[in-house]
């Protein structure tokens, strides 16, 4: 595999992850709200830059970086239909890889205590990406947050489709710290200290030799692969989202630590075996409400 082609694996497959979990980042972005006018029909546009590419703390050897513009529309009632468009930077080159088409629902109950996200997304990917079985193709998720003064609890689950169907889990603590009025009457500056641990299967494949005896003589030796997978802990991952709303317009920060657990090695073969170690990393984006 090469690594072009393992630089993209991580980043789609971390892309749809990060739509599955309705993480800490949109928790405290919702906060923001009531800087803005009350909710209604509106059109967002944003753009997001990410420092360190990785699927649950797993990393291409190129370091990849990447920025992912992005246009959606969210009705009042709480549907939207999202469309980002994705490039990849490394050391090699730089290039358009694929457009994300996100459809979802988010809702909250009126006492303000549950918050919720259902979506289907799908990727269409450019011609210049060599497409490769586990390149993940659609994804479904599912979140739900118990929202308190004290502590918000998150837990959400996906499915994602390429060659198999694998599942995905998460469960998160985050706690809003709201500041109003920083600047102005029109501003708020929300942080928002986080912790999840991400789960999903992992897929094992063994290949052994075994010798077949005619009698007690041996004639050949027959190989068996057997295939198994497992849901294990992938990663545990601390992050502190800070978000500036000014109006119509967002802008988050959101630096990260990530641990990834349960790498995968395979014997002899560098090309199927999984990299990765703690490593920090930060996205930025910025959201303008129209």
């Amino acid at each position: 595999m090469t690594p072009i082609r393992l630089a993209a694996i991580i980043f789609f497959t971390a892309l749809t992850t990060a739509v599955a979990a309705q993480n800490s980042d949109t928790t405290a972005t919702n906060a923001t709200d009531s800087a803005v006018p009350a909710a209604k029909t509106h059109l967002v546009i944003g753009a997001t830059y990410n420092s360190g590419l990785n699927y649950y703390g797993r990393v291409d050897s190129l370091h990849s970086k990447a920025m992912y513009p992005s246009v959606g529309l969210f009705l009042k009632d709480g549907i939207y239909a999202n469309a980002s468009f994705v490039f990849i930077h490394n050391n090699l080159e730089s290039l358009y890889a694929a457009t994300l088409l996100e459809a979802g629902y988010n809702f909250k109950d009126h006492n303000g205590r549950w918050a919720g996200n259902l979506s289907v997304s799908q990727f269409f990917y450019s011609q210049g990406i060599e497409m490769v079985q586990s390149v993940v193709k659609e994804a479904a998720s599912a979140s739900i947050t118990h929202l308190n003064k004290v502590i918000n609890v998150t837990l959400g689950a996906n499915l994602k489709w390429s060659d198999q169907l694998d599942l995905g889990g998460q469960a998160g603590l985050d706690h809003i710290i709201r500041l109003p009025h920083i600047f102005g009457k029109d501003d708020v500056l929300v942080l928002d200290p986080s912790a999840n641990v991400y789960a999903g299967t992992q897929n094992f494949t063994q290949t052994y030799y075994e010798r077949r005896n005619l009698l007690i003589f041996p004639i050949d030796q027959q190989e068996i692969t057997t295939n198994s997978r497992q849901f294990n802990i992938l990663a545990y991952e601390f992050s502190f989202p800070v978000v500036y709303g000014y109006k119509k317009m967002n802008i988050l920060l959101t630096p990260s630590y990530v641990l990834p657990q349960n790498l995968l090695a395979v014997p002899g073969q560098p090309s199927l075996s999984e990299y990765g170690s703690d490593m920090f990393y930060i996205t930025a984006t910025v959201k303008i409400s129209l």
